[in-house]
């Protein structure tokens, strides 16, 4: 027997989405993530992202400051926390407690990786803050298929607050002759101002042809394309795409001529300099070498469900993807 409950009620109960697809113009402008340590606050909002998921790992770019910014030293890699600053509140509203793994110094970038010792968030109030996340971890917990990839409940909660800042996707176009392929990523983002960096399971079909081929092309992803760009998730476990089959047709990028989706918002052509093994992932450090299209329109975009919540509950919440 069906027993009614009010929808207040329900969504008490039901845990928030751990991630949620927003329509953002590029570049977002919502939040600002600092790395904070002894030597103060450096903003690596256009310079930190995911290199491995499991374990969780993230890159930061080591080379760029802004005009007035002290550079970095011991002191900046020793106890460091990535704060994220809800720009429109002036709120810092999670925080990531890192720890310094190692330095990469690849073809003229100082990336250095960082796991994560503790993560905080204050999006969801107390006392709703616990119980969401007890509910969220049994859901994990949950995921036993096989086929999915695995983290910990601590680690999906630390890579929520990371996702407080919203992160673009982007369609990846690859082709050597023998293995073509086109995939979402979300995964990607810059470390310094000349190079740019995707992570991808490196279980992936694709990853040997980028390694061979060091070409990609990354297509931005328009809002309302969303549903488009998760059904080509499957995409990541095929050798080679039925190009004729897609839902829109195909253009050449300029230079690589790489098969990319037509017609596109935006087309970035990268030159892979450099990859290194990060745990579950490969990290490519490329080099965008061309850029066609517009930058201006809507795009897709993902933030962390709790961050959703946090300007819902403000009466500001984010646009949804139409």
């Amino acid at each position: 027997m069906a027993i009614w409950l009010p929808e207040a009620l329900k969504r008490r109960i039901r845990p928030l989405t751990q991630w949620s697809p927003i329509a953002l113009r590029q570049p977002q402008e919502l939040v600002q993530v600092l790395l904070s340590s002894a030597d103060g606050d450096i903003d690596v909002t256009r310079a930190a992202v995911v290199a491995a998921l499991r374990p969780l790992t993230l890159a930061v770019g080591l080379g760029d400051q802004r005009p007035g910014q002290a550079p970095f030293t011991s002191n900046s890699l020793s106890e460091p926390r990535l704060q994220f600053i809800d720009l429109e509140s002036g709120r810092s509203i999670g925080t990531l407690y890192l720890q310094h793994a190692r330095n990469w110094d690849s073809c003229g970038a100082r990336i250095g990786f960082f796991t994560i010792r503790r993560a905080t968030q204050c999006c969801v109030r107390w006392p709703y803050r616990p119980w969401n996340r007890w509910l969220q971890n049994r859901l994990i917990r949950r995921n036993t298929d096989p086929h999915n990839f695995y983290m910990s409940p601590e680690a999906v909660q630390q890579q929520m607050i990371f996702y407080i800042c919203p992160r673009p996707v982007v369609l990846v176009s690859v082709d050597d002759g023998q293995h073509s392929n086109l995939f979402p990523m979300d995964l990607i983002g810059p470390i310094s101002a000349d190079h740019f960096t995707l992570a991808l399971r490196s279980t992936s079909q694709s990853i040997p042809t980028m390694k061979s081929a060091r070409k990609v092309a990354l297509t931005d992803v328009a809002a309302r394309d969303y549903a488009i760009a998760y059904k080509l998730g499957a995409h990541h476990k095929s050798m080679k795409v039925a190009w004729d089959q897609l839902p829109f047709g195909i253009q050449r990028s300029r230079n690589f001529a790489l098969p990319c989706p037509q017609p596109a918002l935006r087309i970035r052509e990268a030159e892979i300099l450099d990859f290194d093994t990060i745990g579950s992932h490969t990290f490519f450090v490329t080099r965008i070498v061309s850029e066609e299209g517009s930058a201006g329109d809507l795009r897709f975009f993902h933030t962390s469900g709790i961050y959703q919540h946090f300007r819902a509950s403000r009466g500001r919440p984010l646009p949804a993807p139409s």
